[in-house]
């Protein structure tokens, strides 16, 4: 029990509660991996990708961590968030040293090379999601269709796959994803 009442929930239950869509445990995981993605980026500062594509790429894994953790393992959230942190980062490194991750080092997204280089909402939302008020933003600013695509987006699902999931054509997923981004990019400022 925390002194003013409240109870202070562990690390798994806040990720089942973020998992299922509860803001707050989101941002309080938020703040907590943050840092280690941080430092996990910056173990990795001489492979020639900036520090911040790291760290967003590092926070990718850490929402793909939430979305995916599983209680009845027995492993504490912490250290499987560790591991597909590190995971994600590791991916990308090899993935730009191997020349097969152009978006990355051009910053765009995956599977769009027509697109501007402007970051992937995905990587924008990472950036930002230290503020408790994404979500509202996200429920309040978007379309339905926008958020079935951004919350697929950032489930790592291609513009294929969610084409596919929404019954729609990639071009369809590609504008959304533009409108997306303009928008993100205005509350970003």
């Amino acid at each position: 029990m925390h002194k003013d009442g409240r109870k202070i929930l562990s690390d798994e239950e806040l990720a089942v509660l973020a998992a299922n869509g509860d803001d707050k445990s989101m941002a309080r995981l938020i703040s907590a991996v943050s840092p280690i993605a941080r430092a996990k980026a910056s173990k990795f500062a001489k492979a020639g990708i900036p520090d911040e594509d790291l760290v967003q790429e590092g926070m990718l894994g850490f929402l793909d961590a939430v979305s995916s953790f599983d209680r009845s393992r027995g492993v504490p959230f912490r250290a499987y968030a560790e591991t597909c942190i590190n995971n994600r980062i590791v991916s990308a490194v090899r993935a730009n040293f191997n020349n097969k991750n152009a978006a990355l080092s051009s910053a765009l997204p995956f599977e769009d090379e027509t697109a501007d280089s402007s970051a992937d909402p995905a990587n924008i939302f990472s950036a930002k999601c230290e503020s408790e008020n994404i979500r509202a933003f996200l429920n309040s600013c978007l379309s339905d269709f926008e958020r079935q695509v951004i919350d697929l987006r950032l489930m790592s699902k291609t513009y294929s796959q969610i084409a596919a999931s929404l019954g729609c054509n990639e071009k369809a997923v590609d504008n959304a994803m533009q409108r997306i981004r303009k928008k993100l990019r205005k509350f970003c400022g």
